[in-house]
């Protein structure tokens, strides 16, 4: 269904582009003076403009639905129908409500490690220094 409706989209697109492109402009401009008006002489006289402004009018509504319709289709597509943000609310207010050592309420997923971060464990403690030569024995 998506990808029929793009196609039409594309097709709406273009025919937009291309009635609006070989559409003169109202006032006449250099298109009346240098041809002298004979350049709609091919639907009639009034005739190129109506059929112009209504494909003009036809395609642009087209387009407008069209674009709705691709939006409303790919708003539902994706692995989470929710945000980034709406899913770490959701775990910040789940961690927050539960004291540290409680088990999780039912229905609450485990909290997610933090990812490149070091670990809050303690470093482990250096080994204890040589004995200096001060204060080993002789052997003499």
């Amino acid at each position: 269904m998506y990808v029929a409706v793009l196609v039409l989209h594309l097709f709406v697109c273009l025919g937009l582009v291309s009635v609006v492109l070989l559409q003169s402009g109202k006032g006449g401009g250099l298109a009346g003076g240098a041809f002298g008006g004979s350049a709609q002489t091919v639907f009639g006289g009034r005739g190129a403009t109506d059929f112009m402004t209504r494909a003009t009018m036809v395609l642009g509504t087209a387009f407008f639905v069209t674009s709705i319709a691709l939006a409303l289709l790919s708003t539902g597509q994706g692995p989470a129908g929710k945000s980034l943000m709406q899913e770490e609310a959701r775990h910040a207010t789940t961690n927050a409500a539960t004291p540290p050592g409680a088990p999780p309420p039912p229905g609450a997923t485990a909290p997610r490690p933090a990812t490149g971060l070091a670990p809050s464990t303690p470093a482990p403690a250096s080994p204890a220094p040589a004995s200096s030569p001060a204060t080993k024995p002789s052997g003499k």
